[in-house]
């Protein structure tokens, strides 16, 4: 089904002129909530360069237009962003047929589908969903230098609690300097070791950190309030503690430490 949309694009010249393009969707994919109240249909448009895929938008058609949705700020870091073509091969889950939820290996994107927009679009250095409800504690995307072998060691990562209605009402925080303004955030004091570990009844989660050779188990609650923080008995030695992604040779040792219901006593 192709779709097309009327779009203004404005050129800049030495007078200055404005002009109405034309650009060509096509639907390819339709999602219907669970109640039938809502459609988000995910359409592609041909990218500016013929030798490149086309470009994916969530977003609503009706009467033969298209309206993509409300994207994020294009971050400064741009690896950070997972970008759309990604939407096309997964199958998505909605929650409280609101909002629009894909996840894979590398990160998260949620659409809010009542308001129109884009709430989430992130690779993660890692993140884990909660056991009991719709919300996820991720680790955010290291920004480094391509070139870049390691780590430096006052480098600090940054927690994230995403719940879908505190996103919703804070999306006006995202911006391009803070592409992760929108969402709950702490520094835990040092580089994470490992993927969060959920408690069972998703009231808390538990992370674990390296600062200068010194290893911690840090819990906070889903307001990320800290609620402990204990030292933990793991030689870890500095070139692992300092690899760029989390090393998953540490990852079993990790959630061992952190299941433990007696780590914080």
């Amino acid at each position: 089904m192709k779709i097309k949309t009327a779009v203004l694009s404005l050129f800049c010249g030495i007078a200055g002129f404005s002009s109405a393009q034309t650009v060509d969707y096509r639907v390819e994919r339709v999602f219907v909530s669970p109640n039938g109240t809502e459609t988000v249909a995910l359409a592609a448009r041909p990218s500016i360069r013929p030798d490149l895929p086309p470009v994916y938008s969530l977003g609503s058609g009706s009467d033969g237009s298209f309206l993509p949705f409300v994207e994020l700020p294009a971050p400064i870091y741009r690896r950070e962003s997972h970008g759309t073509s990604w939407f096309h091969g997964l199958q998505p889950r909605w929650i409280d047929d609101r909002f629009l939820v894909f996840a894979d290996r590398s990160g998260v994107a949620i659409a809010d589908v009542q308001n129109r927009r884009i709430l989430v679009d992130h690779v993660f250095e890692a993140y884990q969903k909660s056991p009991i409800d719709d919300k996820w504690v991720a680790i955010r995307f290291r920004a480094i230098a391509r070139d870049q072998e390691r780590l430096d060691p006052n480098f600090q990562d940054t927690v994230l609690v995403i719940n879908p209605y505190d996103v919703a009402n804070r999306i006006g925080n995202a911006t391009e300097d803070n592409f992760v303004g929108q969402t709950k955030a702490a520094r835990p004091g040092g580089i994470v070791l490992a993927k969060p570990e959920w408690a069972p009844d998703g009231s808390t989660f538990a992370i674990l950190t390296w600062n200068n050779r010194k290893v911690e188990a840090v819990r906070y609650d889903t307001n990320l309030n800290q609620t402990g923080r204990t030292a933990v008995n793991l030689q870890v030695d500095r070139e692992s503690a300092l690899s760029l992604s989390l090393n998953p040779n540490l990852a079993e040792t990790a959630k061992k430490i952190l299941s433990d219901p007696t780590i914080f006593h």
